[in-house]
Protein backbone atom coordinates (compact mmCIF):
# COMPACT_ATOMS: atom_id res chain seq x y z
CA UNK A 1 0.00 0.00 0.00
CA UNK A 2 2.83 2.40 0.84
CA UNK A 3 4.48 1.83 -2.54
CA UNK A 4 1.23 2.59 -4.33
CA UNK A 5 0.68 5.77 -2.31
CA UNK A 6 4.26 6.88 -2.95
CA UNK A 7 3.79 6.40 -6.69
CA UNK A 8 0.55 8.40 -6.61
CA UNK A 9 2.29 11.15 -4.63
CA UNK A 10 5.15 11.23 -7.13
CA UNK A 11 2.63 11.74 -9.93
CA UNK A 12 0.97 14.57 -8.02
CA UNK A 13 4.33 16.28 -7.44
CA UNK A 14 5.24 16.00 -11.10
CA UNK A 15 1.87 17.32 -12.20
CA UNK A 16 1.82 20.18 -9.70
CA UNK A 17 4.62 22.17 -11.32
CA UNK A 18 3.24 21.54 -14.80
CA UNK A 19 -0.21 22.62 -13.63
CA UNK A 20 1.04 25.85 -12.08
CA UNK A 21 2.96 26.69 -15.28
CA UNK A 22 0.03 25.81 -17.54
CA UNK A 23 -2.44 27.87 -15.50
CA UNK A 24 -0.05 30.85 -15.55
CA UNK A 25 0.20 30.54 -19.32
CA UNK A 26 -3.59 30.32 -19.59
CA UNK A 27 -3.83 33.53 -17.54
CA UNK A 28 -1.44 35.26 -19.96
CA UNK A 29 -3.35 34.00 -22.99
CA UNK A 30 -6.64 35.14 -21.52
CA UNK A 31 -5.23 38.62 -20.89
CA UNK A 32 -4.31 38.68 -24.58
CA UNK A 33 -7.88 37.87 -25.54
CA UNK A 34 -7.23 34.18 -26.14
CA UNK A 35 -8.06 31.08 -24.06
CA UNK A 36 -11.79 31.73 -24.04
CA UNK A 37 -12.69 28.12 -23.25
CA UNK A 38 -15.11 27.32 -20.43
CA UNK A 39 -13.60 24.02 -19.25
CA UNK A 40 -10.38 22.11 -19.69
CA UNK A 41 -12.22 18.79 -19.90
CA UNK A 42 -15.56 19.28 -21.63
CA UNK A 43 -18.23 16.67 -20.88
CA UNK A 44 -15.78 14.50 -19.01
CA UNK A 45 -16.96 11.76 -16.69
CA UNK A 46 -13.56 11.26 -15.03
CA UNK A 47 -13.66 14.53 -13.08
CA UNK A 48 -16.38 16.16 -11.04
CA UNK A 49 -14.58 19.50 -11.24
CA UNK A 50 -15.40 21.93 -14.02
CA UNK A 51 -12.90 24.70 -14.62
CA UNK A 52 -11.03 26.63 -17.28
CA UNK A 53 -7.80 25.99 -15.34
CA UNK A 54 -5.94 22.77 -14.52
CA UNK A 55 -5.49 23.22 -10.75
CA UNK A 56 -9.07 22.29 -9.70
CA UNK A 57 -8.71 18.98 -11.53
CA UNK A 58 -5.38 18.27 -9.85
CA UNK A 59 -6.86 19.24 -6.48
CA UNK A 60 -9.74 16.80 -6.97
CA UNK A 61 -7.27 14.01 -7.73
CA UNK A 62 -5.12 14.93 -4.71
CA UNK A 63 -8.19 14.85 -2.44
CA UNK A 64 -9.01 11.34 -3.58
CA UNK A 65 -5.45 10.17 -2.96
CA UNK A 66 -5.55 11.78 0.48
CA UNK A 67 -8.79 9.94 1.25
CA UNK A 68 -7.16 6.65 0.25
CA UNK A 69 -4.21 7.45 2.53
CA UNK A 70 -6.43 8.34 5.49
CA UNK A 71 -8.58 5.24 5.22
CA UNK A 72 -5.58 3.01 4.36
CA UNK A 73 -7.86 1.16 1.99
CA UNK A 74 -9.38 1.64 -1.42
CA UNK A 75 -11.68 -0.06 -3.79
CA UNK A 76 -10.68 -0.89 -7.32
CA UNK A 77 -13.10 1.62 -8.82
CA UNK A 78 -11.60 4.49 -6.82
CA UNK A 79 -8.06 3.52 -7.75
CA UNK A 80 -9.00 3.16 -11.42
CA UNK A 81 -10.60 6.61 -11.36
CA UNK A 82 -7.52 8.20 -9.77
CA UNK A 83 -5.22 6.52 -12.30
CA UNK A 84 -7.43 7.71 -15.18
CA UNK A 85 -7.38 11.23 -13.76
CA UNK A 86 -3.60 11.20 -13.49
CA UNK A 87 -3.22 9.83 -17.02
CA UNK A 88 -5.61 12.40 -18.46
CA UNK A 89 -3.85 15.25 -16.67
CA UNK A 90 -0.42 14.07 -17.88
CA UNK A 91 -1.63 13.73 -21.48
CA UNK A 92 -3.57 17.00 -21.59
CA UNK A 93 -0.76 19.01 -20.01
CA UNK A 94 1.74 17.51 -22.48
CA UNK A 95 -0.57 18.26 -25.42
CA UNK A 96 -1.11 21.80 -24.11
CA UNK A 97 2.63 22.35 -23.81
CA UNK A 98 3.19 21.17 -27.39
CA UNK A 99 0.31 23.30 -28.71
CA UNK A 100 1.52 26.47 -27.00
CA UNK A 101 5.11 26.02 -28.18
CA UNK A 102 3.92 25.57 -31.77
CA UNK A 103 2.06 28.87 -31.79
Amino acid sequence: MDTLLNQLDDNLKELYRKTVDADALLDQLQQQGQAKHQRIFADNTVFQASSNRFMPYLAETAEQISAIRLSQQFNTATLQRVVKQLQLLHKTLADFRIATKAS
